[in-house]
């Protein structure tokens, strides 16, 4: 009697083994995703906000519509006989609604890049709670022109502007880079009356150079790119709780709490109003003059890596694959610190050196 309850045992453990073998092989691209991401690598940052390479302008207001308004700036010292630095703008992420100028991520660039020679400025702009779409997006665009204004004031080079922005902040550099001049410019900077008047002209807010980290540049539904990708829903659904909260006032994801409709309920209208392919088919051309950097984790379980790569397709298509380039990091998850690793970055500051 005992031998057969035994035999019975070994039996149900070899299903449920075997289930549970099958279920992880169904899904090992996610376990392979859920993997690395907890084992990924971690950058210890220094606490101390003290720099002694150049000045620092913390919370410099680049426009009076809203105390979120605002950047910090980072000037490296130069030589008398030394070039103003470059500038590096910064846009941080956080799914619209959270982070701000000093997220770990910007943080980590702009710590890099200004010790290596480049003015950054990492912006502060509305977040979704406070003003919904456009309303990020006009505050980068002004962000760039009250930089372009004020560059003799500050000491660096506003002849040649890079922007980065990762995930959300990803969608915000892209979309200021390829929207022209009549597109989004709704917000005032400070000093535009006064530019305006001196010099007669308007500002453009148009950059050399557009670095897109894991953009979220696509504001639709993800679920057939985690279907292609063999990542479950719920899976994503965990990695990405704290997307979920209550500041969203009920809406299903923080694409339609942005834009203050849901986006399965949007007209073909709406939705190529915030799509940035309007905008690329648009005024992206061979002669545009704006250089693209994108680069994915391909271990990224908030924002889809096939994203970036229909992004990298179109956009190569229209600048020529000389003026674009696109990295994938292997192992790498959401705001990965892998991304912002020495290596990751002395090849991205290479391309900044040879294009600006």
């Amino acid at each position: 009697m005992r031998k057969n309850k035994n035999s019975r045992i070994l039996i149900i453990t070899a299903v449920l083994l075997l289930s549970i073998a099958s279920v992880l092989f169904a899904y090992r691209s996610a376990v392979h995703m859920v993997i690395k991401n907890m084992t990924a690598m971690h950058i210890d940052m220094d606490e101390s906000t003290e720099w002694s390479g150049g000045k620092s302008y913390i919370k410099a207001p680049y426009a009076l519509d809203s105390q979120s308004q605002y950047l910090d700036l980072y000037v490296p010292n130069t030589a008398t006989n030394e070039e103003a630095p470059h500038l590096f703008v910064l846009v941080h992420g956080g799914g619209f609604i959270t982070n701000d100028s000093q997220s770990r991520q910007a943080q980590l660039m702009y710590r890099y890049f200004r010790d290596n020679g480049y003015a950054c400025a990492t912006i502060n702009y509305r977040l979704a709670q406070e003003e919904p779409f456009p309303g990020a997006l006009c505050d980068v665009k002004a962000a760039v022109r009250f930089l372009k204004a004020h560059a003799d004031e500050y000491g660096y080079d506003a002849e040649h502007i890079a922007i980065w922005g990762e995930s959300a902040g990803g969608y915000l550099a892209v979309a200021a880079s390829v929207t022209n001049d009549n597109e989004f410019m709704d917000v005032e900077y400070i000093g535009q009356k006064e530019y305006e008047e001196r010099t007669g002209e308007k500002l453009s807010a148009k950059v050399d150079i557009c670095v897109d980290y894991y953009g979220a540049v696509e504001l639709t539904d993800k679920s057939d790119d985690w279907k292609t990708l063999g990542v479950p829903k719920f899976v994503v659904n965990i990695a990405n709780s704290w997307l979920h909260t209550d500041v969203m006032e009920g809406y299903s994801d923080v694409e339609s709490f942005w834009q203050r409709k849901e986006t399965s309920q949007m007209s073909e209208e709406e939705k190529a109003y915030s799509d940035i392919y309007t905008y690329v088919a648009e005024n992206v051309s061979k002669d545009f003059g704006v250089k693209f950097w994108i680069a994915h984790g391909d271990c990224d379980i908030t924002v889809p890596i096939l994203q970036s790569e229909r992004f990298y397709n179109t956009v190569k298509e229209l600048v020529g694959e000389g003026n674009v380039f696109y990295r994938v990091v292997e192992g790498s998850g959401h705001a990965g610190d892998i991304m912002y690793s020495d290596e990751e970055l002395s090849g991205l500051k290479i391309f900044l050196d040879e294009n600006m």
